[in-house]
């Protein structure tokens, strides 16, 4: 009887401690620079590749605090910077082509809500200030 006590305790800390394995501030700023990213969901549903010409996709750059990528058809860059789970970019410049499709209108205006961010694994997952996850992102 003991030990199955035992056990489902440690399992649930286990499970516990593996759902807060978030990063934040400096070492979340490290992961974040590894790599690039790329656009997986919007509002929680997976995104239709047909809406853009090319599927989003973000790079950071930790010592120059900057940030670039695409915004599905654009080319975008600016400045981010990070504390805690807080993040704030901008200001973002664009090119300024022709796109077809309503893909990258919805991922900027979602873009430009982000206030919180959470690095879980190879997930970047975007949150506006009403704590909504509006964008999530995968490490490629």
């Amino acid at each position: 009887m003991k030990t199955k006590f035992l056990t489902v305790i440690c399992a649930i800390i286990l499970v516990g401690l593996q759902s807060c394995s978030c990063k934040k501030g400096a070492e979340a700023v490290a992961e974040l620079s590894i790599g690039g990213w790329e656009l997986e969901q919007m509002h929680g549903e997976s995104i239709d590749p047909g809406e853009f010409a090319k599927i989003p996709a973000l790079n950071f750059d930790k010592a120059e605090s900057r940030i670039s990528g695409n915004s599905g058809c654009n080319s975008m860059s600016g400045s981010y910077t990070i504390n805690e789970d807080k993040i704030t970019f901008g200001p973002i410049a664009q090119t300024k082509m022709a796109c077809q499709g309503a893909g990258e209108g919805k991922f900027m205006t979602l873009f430009n809500s982000v206030q919180k961010f959470k690095l879980q694994g190879d997930k970047l997952n975007l949150y506006d200030g009403n704590g909504s996850k509006v964008l999530c992102f995968k490490k490629k």
